[in-house]
């Protein structure tokens, strides 16, 4: 294996505990800044939106550098944000640190593997997106617990700020071990939005979007869900993350295989069936008897984190099959609209805590992944 592509891995690894870990210190950076949990997800709203809108944006307007430049450059301004997010007073310069952090780790999660393709040899191509993207699967089973225990113990300033540091080591080392003769990527935006002609992609796309929005309406106030809806102790969340992290890593893993086995749109009406009953099954948490709801929740945390990651294969599955000659194209539109969905998902559940109560937070998700449901089975399904 090229050890060069370990440093992509490790990039790949900070900025996904990154976005996991704001859901764990969401509480707490509202209780410091003095603004409501509601008010608080503006931090996850403002990422999303720069992720989702000005990912592809940036990827053109670099279009023109080598990919080192690239990489070593998004990672550097995303660490960079993370030491910001460690120091910065006000919930306002907290926002718009993590607004600016979202365009580092989209610049740098669009370009990496593709800097991964390019350094591997033939025949190894697999193998070396598998490296980076490893580096995510690693952060969500392990780096994100870890995380979350030193926010718990050190606060959570003293995470971004480590992550920042991890970041910066990461960007330096691929700006020294990397060629610079690797070539960007020149298409105009009208270029890249072309795949949105292809039969079937726009509404592709829009499950995508409609699955995370749904997820995450969830899972972006977990952490008062464990402590105010579930009278769980706030020292047992980095034991739920790692629940989830497990959950995940299998669901990405059985995912892709169960999408080869059956079609992508089947795959997705599995997984998002069980997504329903997963949210629909939140509240009732509540009503189990005391000494059995971590457990309950220990088990329902795993199978989220199954069905939360078993979804991105098979639509990535559905997206190469509707376009196989545009699969890199396809798979940047399938980013922005999960980001745009997390967007969304923040404002949906800001106005259920405002308007009703932490309780609906799963029901709620369940309507939209109903919708999402029914978009994925109206798509056309190309096997």
């Amino acid at each position: 294996m090229d050890v060069r592509l370990l440093w992509l891995a490790l990039g790949a690894f900070a900025g996904s505990v990154e976005s996991s870990l704001i859901v764990s210190v969401l509480p707490a950076i509202a209780a410091e800044t003095g603004v409501s949990l509601a008010q608080a997800g503006y931090l996850i709203f403002g990422y999303s939106i720069a992720y989702g809108i000005g990912t592809p944006l940036l990827s053109t307007l670099f279009g023109h550098l080598d990919r080192r430049t690239v990489v070593a450059g998004a990672e550097l301004l995303f660490g960079l944000m993370c030491l910001l997010l460690g120091v910065l007073p006000g919930f306002l310069l907290l926002v718009l640190a993590r607004t600016f952090m979202a365009l580092g780790a989209g610049l740098f999660t669009s370009t990496a593997q593709a800097t991964a393709v390019a350094l591997a040899a033939p025949g190894k191509r697999g193998s070396a997106i598998s490296t980076v993207v490893m580096g995510g699967s690693i952060a969500v089973a392990v780096g994100v617990p870890a995380a979350a225990l030193v926010a718990e113990f050190l606060g959570w300033r003293v995470a971004y700020l480590g992550l920042g540091v991890l970041a910066i080591i990461a960007s330096a080392t691929m700006w020294l071990k990397l060629p610079a003769d690797i070539h960007g990527d020149r298409r105009t935006i009208r270029e890249r939005l072309s795949v949105l002609r292809v039969p079937g992609m726009p509404l592709t796309l829009l499950t995508s979007g409609g699955m995370v929005m749904a997820s995450f309406t969830f899972f972006n106030y977990l952490a008062p869900i464990t402590t105010d809806l579930l009278g769980l102790e706030r020292v047992l969340l980095p034991l739920v993350m790692f629940a989830f992290g497990i959950g995940a890593v299998f669901g990405n893993f059985f995912g892709g295989r169960l999408a080869d086995r059956i079609g992508g749109r089947q795959t997705m009406l599995v997984i998002g069936g069980l997504m329903v009953v997963l949210l629909a099954a939140v509240p009732l948490l509540a009503l189990l008897p005391r000494p059995l709801v971590l457990p309950a929740f220990l088990v329902h945390m795993a199978l989220y984190g199954v069905v939360s990651w078993g979804f991105f294969p098979p639509q990535l599955h559905r997206l190469a099959a509707l376009a196989p000659l545009a699969v890199p194209l396809s798979a940047s539109l399938n980013l922005t609209s999960m980001n745009i969905g997390g967007a969304l998902s923040a404002l949906v559940g800001g106005l259920v805590l405002e308007n009703l109560s932490i309780a609906w937070l799963g029901p709620i998700g369940a309507i939209g992944a109903v919708a999402a449901l029914v978009i994925a089975y109206l798509a056309p399904d190309h096997r």
